[in-house]
């Protein structure tokens, strides 16, 4: 073996490796870095200034991205401007405030972007410190927490759908060639072999323009990415998963071209059928990294419960289009070779052959694709209520007509291999099926590049915490705590936990307790909820409480001491969606 075939092969294994680290090392994501948490969470009411505002997010945040600002109700920023990603927890960021603050409503705007996927989300809460006596500063607007992810870019959707396709009519074309069409070549006479390698050839052309679409596709997704974010120095170039397979990937795709090229300048037509190039298997290796790559740089890896699944489905789809519509796209291409004069046992054999072929890219893709859709569809609501779950089923619908033609092509097939006479013009009707279906399958491929932008319906809720307020009067400090987290009107459950104010230590010894509840714009309170204890120095409500209407209700927890004084603690509980 000459030194330049060891270096390929060996930089094509070592891609081959560092894909499939960087799949099995990434992190699961969930697509998109979308909100899971906050500290203050949104809409909390404290009764002390955090040091600190933090934001944690479904995905490891891309280094550079992050930004958090807070300010108070004058539109003032109180943040100290410096937004970092916290060192042990690649989905954290955090920004300090400065010192001095008050009571006020603060609203937080932040930014990321996803270092998994290479997408933008940004999203704006609230939260409020409230004074020491339980009164407010202000109220919360009625807008609600908002998050907004990154709009559909015609251009992602072009350049994802162009790699996709690219890749698909490249790696198709290098496994017809290696695994059949070379192989069928081989058996025929030398005197029957122009024609067929000259398809040969061709066919080795269209894999190096795929694999020159599939680069340049790769290309401008890092390009794009890296025009939104300008690196700081040399490391930041591929300083997360996505930059880093992208770049990658246009280091597959031109090693992809350079293979191909090689074999057009060493084979001619008289060599075609001879030893297969060394070439093939090295250029097989790059088909399997740039899949490797493709899961690494994308949103499959779904949730961490069904980890790795999401990336192995992920692979095995791409593989499985690869077979098929990659398939059907050489062959498509291969049309004017498989005419006359080319022997027609030839293109009889290879299209009884590719439709085997096509048979195990359908089982691949259909099943994957089941699995794919359970992960990041979920549900019904979710199939048929989001955008993401539209597309998965414009998708799945060009699947029925591709495989009818599939169908009608094996069954032609397979009636003139068994002696009998086909239809009348049936294989000018197969060519055209052919063509239909390599043309139904790129429309699919489009689809899964537009799949990758938008974000799954599967995406995570965010992680809301119980809602905890705390407030001291008459020597009695009381944490008030709200399941699950206040949103929306309906059924929530109350515990109340006392505390001596002076020292800390647990209030025991109180006696019946109940809970009066004021509706918003309402001029008295409701019935007293008489709550269940004591347990020690805990309170709860056995049953859940209804809170019927949105707005900021005031809640008051009157508890009677050990000597039957009266303590009345005041809190404040929003009901925002």
């Amino acid at each position: 073996m000459t030194p330049p075939r060891r270096v390929i092969t060996a930089v094509l294994l070592c891609t081959v490796l560092a894909a499939a680290v960087l799949v099995v090392g990434a992190h699961p994501a969930s697509a998109h870095a979308d909100f899971l948490s906050s500290s203050p969470p949104p809409y909390a009411m404290w009764n002390v200034v955090p040091s600190s505002v933090s934001v944690t997010v479904s995905e490891a945040v891309q280094p550079g991205s992050e930004t958090i600002t807070v300010t108070n109700l004058t539109g003032a920023r109180v943040d100290d401007g410096v937004t970092q990603i916290a060192p042990t927890d690649p989905d954290t960021f955090s920004v300090g405030l400065i010192g001095g603050l008050g009571p006020s409503v603060y609203t937080v705007t932040w930014v990321a972007v996803s270092a998994d996927d290479g997408h933008f989300t940004a999203g704006t809460f609230y939260f409020m410190v409230t004074y020491r006596d339980g009164r407010l500063p202000g109220q919360f607007p009625q807008t609600g927490a908002l998050v907004f992810n990154q709009p559909i870019s015609p251009l992602d959707i072009a350049l994802e759908g162009a790699g996709f396709v690219g890749f698909a009519a490249a790696f198709g074309s290098v496994l017809l060639v290696a695994l059949l069409w070379a192989p069928l070549g081989s058996s025929l006479e030398p005197a029957d072999r122009a024609r067929p390698a000259e398809g040969f050839r061709a066919l080795l052309r269209f894999a190096r323009w795929g694999t020159l679409a599939f680069t340049v596709a790769a290309a401008g997704l890092w390009i794009e990415n890296l025009v939104r974010l300008p690196p700081t120095d040399a490391g930041g170039l591929v300083d997360s998963t996505f930059l880093l397979a992208r770049a990658l990937e246009v280091a597959v795709g031109i090693a992809l071209v350079v293979l191909t090229s090689r074999v057009l300048a060493r084979v001619g037509p008289a060599e075609a059928f001879g030893e297969l190039p060394w070439e093939f298997l090295p250029a097989i290796f790059a088909g399997f990294a740039a899949i490797l790559l493709e899961v690494a740089a994308s949103h499959t890896a779904s949730e961490p419960a069904w980890w790795p699944l999401g990336p192995i489905a992920d692979a095995v789809h791409l593989y499985g289009a690869a077979l098929w519509v990659g398939g059907l796209l050489a062959i498509l291409r291969a049309r004017p070779w498989l005419r006359e004069p080319t022997p027609p046992s030839f293109a009889r054999d290879l299209l009884a052959a590719f439709s085997r072929f096509a048979f195990l890219g359908v089982l691949l893709v259909v099943s994957a694709g089941a699995l794919l859709a359970l992960i990041l569809v979920g549900t019904v609501n979710g199939l048929i209520g989001t955008t993401y779950g539209w597309i998965v089923l414009a998708k799945s619908s060009l699947l029925a007509p591709i495989l009818a033609l599939g169908a009608w092509n094996r069954r032609t097939l397979h009636r003139e291999a068994a002696g009998e006479k086909p239809e009348p013009r049936a294989l000018e009707h197969l060519a055209r099926n052919v063509r239909l279906e390599a043309i139904l399958g790129a429309v699919v491929l489009v689809l899964a590049g537009l799949l990758v932008t938008v974000n799954p319906a599967s995406a995570p809720v965010p992680l809301n915490p119980s809602f905890l307020q705390e407030t001291t009067n008459e020597g009695v400090h009381g944490i008030l705590q709200v399941n699950p987290y206040p949103t929306l009107p309906g059924g929530y459950y109350f515990q109340l936990e006392l505390y001596y104010a002076a020292n800390g230590t647990p209030f025991f010894g109180g006696g019946n307790a109940t809970l009066t509840l004021t509706a918003p714009g309402a001029s008295a309170a409701g019935a007293p909820v008489p709550l269940d204890g004591p347990h020690d120095n805990h309170y709860f409500t056995p049953q859940a409480v209804a809170l019927d209407l949105p707005g900021t209700w005031d809640v008051a927890a009157n508890v009677h001491g050990p000597t039957g004084a009266l303590v009345v603690l005041s809190y404040t509980l929003p009901l925002h969606s």
